[in-house]
């Protein structure tokens, strides 16, 4: 009687090991339908959200990014719990519409959201930076400088 219980386990497994295989990702998986019901789940979205999904699985699977010391421009840091997050993503918006190459990335540590810019190895290219950044957007001079930080940069095969 056990060996058949384990048996019934074992195959179980597998079957749903074979399933999960076959679902490569979240709307696959919720779009199949269900086995003790005929039920079904249609999702009607733009095709863009999935490749985006997608896209960030493949990086953080990728191989091709380390991380190093290195330098960041922050152009924002605020504890003004009503406003801070509202106002860290508005910057982050306007930074990559004006620079479009640069990564962005907005943080959330305790009390502080804060906007830093760049993945730069050195202090004189995220110096570079800082003044494109100021001529771009001359408002947040007071609030930028350069902090060192752990970045990420490209790994070529």
């Amino acid at each position: 009687m056990l060996f058949v219980a384990l048996l019934l386990i074992v195959g179980f497994l597998r079957a749903q090991q074979n399933m999960d295989s076959k679902r490569s990702n979240i709307f696959e998986a919720l779009s199949a339908t269900d086995s003790t019901t005929p039920a079904t789940v249609k999702i009607h979205q733009d095709k863009r959200i999935e490749q985006l999904l997608t896209n960030k699985k493949s990086l953080n699977n990728s191989q091709d990014q380390a991380t190093s010391n290195g330098y960041r421009v922050q152009v924002f840091s605020s504890n003004v719990q009503r406003t801070a997050k509202t106002e860290a993503f508005k910057i982050e918006r306007q930074i990559r519409e004006v620079f479009p190459d640069e990564a962005v990335y907005v943080n959330y540590s305790s009390p502080f959201w804060k906007v830093r810019v760049g993945d730069f190895l050195s202090q004189s290219q995220a110096q570079l930076f800082r003044t494109k950044l100021i001529e771009a957007f001359p408002g947040m001079r007071s609030e930028t400088y350069i902090v060192r930080e752990q970045i990420f940069i490209s790994v070529s095969k």
